[in-house]
């Protein structure tokens, strides 16, 4: 069985106020990964936009872009 978890961007993993991946959520995305669980980005935004956010460093296992399209 694959166990996935699944984050938007905005307001979720980058915080409006900060405009930044709090180190918490790099933690907790970690603690995910070292259970075997699979890290999965589900935004509406394109991979383009995504270059441009602090979350370009993550290393996401999938991506869900553009609203499912």
């Amino acid at each position: 069985m694959i166990k996935a978890v699944f984050f938007d961007v905005d307001g979720t993993l980058v915080s409006h106020t900060s405009k930044s991946v709090p180190e918490s959520a790099r933690i907790a995305l970690n603690k995910l990964r070292e259970k075997g669980i699979k890290v999965i980005l589900s935004t509406g935004r394109h991979i383009h936009e995504l270059e441009n956010m602090p979350t370009n460093d993550i290393d996401f296992d999938g991506y869900i872009l553009l609203n499912g399209q």
